[in-house]
């Protein structure tokens, strides 16, 4: 009897524990979606700025953190940072225990994304963006083709730019350029711009 009864005490404690444990967190979890397709961003740092500690998305775009309360805890900021879109900052009270859940959407660097593209040949700009990184590919025939074509090569070089804003401005921009010459100008550009293989398929 007198085991089953410190058996009981113990179980009792360790439950009593976890849910002290347990009180004293904050349970910080969400998802951030690309503004540019709507989809889920993977690998988007989640920065908890005063712990100097970050969670990061899942290939669903999903985080999840658990926060310790300290003493004198009251506000807290949170940085979501991703290669080639804005960083988005929020703060949140951090004295006593809740859940907070999250909805965030990523606006891509320079704003490109369809609508940048469709305003920007209707006021004469046909631009096809590249991004070589830190050295640049540049070939004669690409001259050729921009004169033929009206188009301008626009090389964005190692700045972060999101892929995803890139595919979408291009995929825009091959449309008009289809409807416009048809097919052919696909056989004569370089075959290394950002989206094309996978338009062409």
């Amino acid at each position: 009897m007198k085991k089953l009864i410190l058996t009981i005490l113990f179980l009792n404690s360790i439950i009593g524990f976890s849910q002290n444990e347990k009180s004293n967190e904050i349970a910080i979890n969400g998802i951030v979606l690309s503004e540019v397709n709507g989809k889920p961003l993977e690998n988007v740092y989640v920065n908890y700025k005063s712990r100097y500690q970050y969670s990061a998305t899942d290939e669903k775009g999903k985080f999840d953190y658990k926060y310790k309360i300290r003493e004198k805890d009251s506000l807290e900021t949170i940085e979501l940072t991703a290669l080639g879109y804005e960083n988005i900052d929020t703060i949140i009270r951090v004295d006593k225990p809740r859940e907070y859940r999250f909805e965030f959407v990523m606006k891509p660097r320079f704003g490109l994304n369809r609508e940048k593209a469709l305003e920007d040949i209707k006021n004469g700009k046909v631009n096809i963006l590249e991004s070589s990184g830190i050295a640049p590919v540049f070939y004669k025939s690409d001259t050729k083709f921009a004169k033929k074509y009206n188009v301008n090569f626009v090389e964005y070089g190692c700045e972060a730019v999101a892929s995803e804003s890139l595919n979408e401005y291009n995929r825009t921009v091959f449309e008009y350029l289809d409807k416009k010459y048809g097919k052919e100008w696909r056989k004569k550009i370089r075959k290394d711009i950002v989206g094309l293989e996978e338009n062409n398929k």
